[in-house]
């Protein structure tokens, strides 16, 4: 994708611009640091440029992992490993588990985009009315909103726990795109 050729705006902190900071660290206290930085990074690049899937091979070769000015780059089983981490604390998925090539990318956690969209339904009076994934995704009221254009997977998983918690029921379309959602005032 586009976002994965260029920075394109994105600030990189100062542990970017170090060569050891593209190398695992040995020690594990240090590794644990590292993990934690790569975390915010990666998360804070996709929320940059609205990228919900990291495909590891093409964002080995992406600025994210590779600094250019220093040439330097994570290599693949770095990315794997700060991924794994990611998944561990909910901010991604594996699309599979075995292959790891791939993982959706949350850099908002699934219950935090549930409330933001329950929060937007019932601020904008729309509790007890049945809106479409699209609408939530696209529609007028969205606009402006941080959900707006979000990854369907990722809102289905957000309507899926907020029809657990009773706030919400899905209704079965013709596709994704035309799923209804009725929302409950709980």
């Amino acid at each position: 994708s586009e976002a994965m050729q260029s920075a394109g705006g994105f600030q990189f902190p100062g542990c970017y611009q170090r060569p050891a900071f593209f190398t695992l660290q040995p020690v594990l206290n240090t590794r644990k640091k590292q993990s934690q930085l790569w975390g915010a990074i990666i998360l804070n690049y996709c929320r940059f440029h609205k990228l919900f899937e990291l495909d590891v091979a093409e964002a080995a070769a992406s600025p994210l992992f590779c600094n250019k000015e220093i040439r330097r780059k994570l290599d693949v089983n770095g990315i794997r490993l700060f991924m794994d981490d990611l998944v561990a604390q909910g901010n991604a998925q594996w699309v599979s588990d075995k292959e790891k090539t791939k993982a959706n990318i949350f850099w908002r956690k699934i219950d935090h985009w549930a409330s933001l969209i329950y929060k937007w339904v019932s601020d904008n009076g729309l509790l007890n009315t049945v809106l479409t994934v699209w609408e939530i995704q696209n529609g007028d009221n969205a606009k402006g909103q941080e959900f707006c254009g979000l990854d369907t997977r990722i809102l289905l998983k957000a309507l899926r726990l907020l029809e657990k918690q009773g706030q919400a029921q899905v209704f079965s379309g013709t596709s994704e795109d035309n799923l209804g959602v009725k929302f409950f005032s709980v």
